[in-house]
């Protein structure tokens, strides 16, 4: 692992106070905001169970992906790039850039490099809005006023393409990835194709097994955690499927 130095750790402390700060200061700006406007207690405690439901679930599996990144990056860097924004899938790819992943010594340049090439490729997203969203978004508006489904069909088609790029580089990396690594000492981190396509099946039937239990006996409050046990199920199973001897 590499070292870590106590400037990292001031800086991911002050990033992670200014976004907890933030996230207090919308909540009670909202708050005083529903009451104002006559919005029951019990609605604005259903709101922020559910909106603090939908939020911790799905952070599991971007803690599992802090751990798998700090055997790399140390112990700070990951917390302050997945704290910020960030997910395990394209982080990886990012870092491992530099082959950092297939190293037995990781030296400081190299998380340097790995760092810049993450920030560079993440950055990208929010300097697009803040240059280019509102020109964007007046745009998707008058799509959606005169051609709604020339707009879904866009949309649609840019979310099957990441999906579909993300997915095609794990399970290709995966099945054409060699057996054996050149150094034995190296702490490598390989996706395994079969126990990827398994694990979406399982949560695809999972959400299709929530998503009739609400519908045939009028579960609504299942809505709200169908999502979460989905997350959960579908780590536990991958978890899971890597022990079995057919895809070690």
């Amino acid at each position: 692992m590499p070292k870590d130095y106590a400037s990292i750790f001031i800086i991911g402390a002050v990033i992670a106070l200014a976004i907890i700060a933030m996230s207090l200061f919308y909540l009670l700006r909202a708050v005083k905001r529903a009451k104002e406007i006559g919005i029951s207690k019990d609605k604005i405690k259903t709101a922020i169970t559910s909106s603090a439901l939908f939020s911790i679930v799905p952070s599991i599996p971007i803690v599992i992906g802090v751990g798998i990144m700090m055997s790399f990056l140390g112990l700070a860097i990951p917390w302050i790039r997945l704290t910020v924004i960030g997910a395990l899938q394209y982080e990886i790819i990012a870092m491992d850039q530099v082959e950092i992943t297939k190293m037995a010594v990781i030296t400081e340049p190299m998380v340097a490099t790995a760092l810049i090439i993450m920030t560079i490729s993440i950055v990208s997203g929010p300097l697009f809005n803040l240059f280019f969203y509102e020109k964007f978004k007046n745009k998707l508006v008058d799509l959606q006023n005169n051609n709604k489904r020339l707009l879904d069909t866009i949309t649609g088609s840019l979310l099957g393409g990441i999906l579909a790029g993300l997915a095609s580089y794990i399970i290709a990396a995966a099945i054409f990835a060699p057996k054996a690594t050149p150094n034995p000492d190296a702490v490598t981190v390989t996706a395994n194709g079969y126990i990827t396509l398994i694990t979406l099946a399982i949560s695809m039937a999972v959400m299709l097994f929530c998503g009739l239990l609400i519908k045939l006996f009028k579960w609504k409050w299942l809505e709200n955690y169908a999502l979460p046990i989905t997350i959960i199920v579908s780590i536990a199973a991958a978890y899971g499927l890597s022990f079995v001897p057919a895809f070690a």
